[in-house]
């Protein structure tokens, strides 16, 4: 049964604590940069950014075990469906192979014939 993410509330908390984090990391970036000589919001966009960062860690790790879940079901999914259609093609690759191998030596069993004939008419005029 394949996993639903909208529905799981571990994972969707997961990638809006991620896009918090992106979010919030950006704007204390931004004022710890744009005011880097008034201390007041150095401390503040410091402190804005290392707790984006741990907000960051903290939806990766809800994300991380829910869409390692979520990959294994869909490997699993698209596996059990293409098995058949792999099988199939790879048997007709071989038939192909046979095939083309069978007509070359026709070929070329023909080219020598063909040479072998012309040879010996030659020999008998």
């Amino acid at each position: 049964m394949p996993a639903v993410w909208w529905k799981d509330k571990k994972l969707l908390a997961g990638v809006i604590l991620v896009v918090l984090s992106i979010i919030l990391g950006t704007y204390g970036k931004v004022l710890f940069i744009s005011k880097f000589y008034e201390p007041v919001y150095l401390i503040t966009g410091l402190s804005i950014w290392v707790f984006s960062w741990i907000l960051l860690l903290f939806g990766i790790f809800l994300v991380g075990w829910e869409t390692v879940k979520l990959i294994q079901q869909r490997i699993h999914h698209h596996v059990k469906k293409t098995v058949r259609n792999t099988y199939d093609y790879t048997k007709d690759i071989s038939k192909k192979g046979y095939k083309h191998t069978k007509n070359f030596h026709r070929k070329s069993m023909k080219k020598i014939a063909k040479t072998s004939k012309g040879i010996v008419s030659r020999i008998k005029n």
